[in-house]
């Protein structure tokens, strides 16, 4: 009996994830891509959702996925970046360490938040970020997914610290095979390709 219930179970999430045009051999991630091998392999900080919204933590996995094996599988070339979330509320920018392997915490002084900043604004169309100005040691970013322009200050231990690191990577999304989940089959650049495009 039980192991009828079990079936008939696993059936019915079959048809759901059918109806759902999933697959349940294998998955998705989504997150920014920190490292890119060209004809190898590209490494993403995966998103995490907290109360049903995308985001970045000191415990988000860090995955490297190998790259699909044909190339109409891969979207356009990702840039890469280290950073990964500013949280001006609460003074802290999360980053990936490479060294480490692992996202971090660092803390900054938020000098100028501008909010509702969408990317056709003046101050951001056209525009490269990040903006660094080494005589006054400040940061300026666009966070496209809060609409925000931020201005912040370097601290001392982050002083020598490349453009890489006050860079936001590319949005990637990578699907895979459960059975070899290091192995993309398909990588979407979703900062570099619009869904709502028309051909």
């Amino acid at each position: 009996m039980k192991i009828r219930t079990l079936l008939l179970t696993l059936g019915m999430v079959g048809s759901l994830a059918l109806l759902a045009g999933c697959d349940l051999k294998g998955g998705v991630e989504q997150g920014r891509c920190v490292a890119f091998e060209k004809g190898k392999s590209a490494t993403i900080v995966a998103e995490t959702l907290k109360d049903g919204k995308a985001t970045y933590s000191e415990s988000s996995q860090v995955l490297t996925y190998k790259l699909p094996v044909a190339a109409r599988d891969m979207g356009p070339t990702p840039e890469t970046g280290a950073l990964l979330a500013a949280d001006p509320d609460n003074g802290f920018v999360l980053m990936y360490d490479k060294a480490a392997n692992k996202v971090v915490k660092l803390a900054v002084n938020f000098t100028d938040v501008e909010k509702n900043v969408d990317a056709k604004h003046p101050k951001v169309k056209g525009k490269t970020f990040p903006v660094i100005d080494k005589s006054q040691q400040t940061v300026t970013i666009y966070a496209a997914g809060m609409k925000a322009l931020l201005t912040f200050k370097v601290p001392s231990e982050a002083k020598n610290f490349d453009d890489a690191a006050w860079t936001f990577g590319n949005e990637l999304r990578v699907a895979f095979l459960n059975a070899s989940k290091d192995q993309a089959l398909r990588i979407m650049n979703c900062t570099k390709t619009s869904i709502y495009k028309r051909k």
